[in-house]
């Protein structure tokens, strides 16, 4: 799972303790960073995406992620999102939408979810 936060210790925090329930990480500090991270060897099987960064925000790298890598379940999160700004990340693309501070049952389970078998 890729965690795109501009925080390094809520980046940190979050690569320990998805790393303690077994999914392998990698970190990036800015909007920039994760799309080159994504353009690396290693494709992460999702994205935890925060919408407050400096420079280029979550909203606009979630459009290129969804134009580059529509495949990939965006989880995004904030710790000042309105509802507009949830509602308009969904309508872009992504999975879910969390607030910080993180509950990370929540996000356990969202990852459950973007993992199901489709049913046909």
């Amino acid at each position: 799972m890729l965690i795109v936060d501009d925080e390094a210790s809520i980046r940190r925090s979050l690569a320990g303790i998805l790393s303690d329930e077994g999914y392998r990480t990698a970190e990036a500090p800015n909007g920039d960073a994760a799309l080159a991270e994504m353009r690396g060897d290693a494709m992460p099987d999702a994205v935890l995406l925060d919408i407050a960064m400096p420079g280029r925000d979550g909203v606009a790298v979630l459009e290129e992620l969804q134009r580059s890598w529509p495949f990939v379940p965006v989880v995004m999160m904030s710790g000042h999102g309105t509802i507009e700004t949830a509602v308009r990340a969904t309508q872009l693309g992504a999975f879910d939408f969390l607030e910080k501070p993180l509950s990370i049952e929540k996000l356990l389970l969202a990852d459950r979810r973007f993992k199901r078998p489709i049913e046909v």
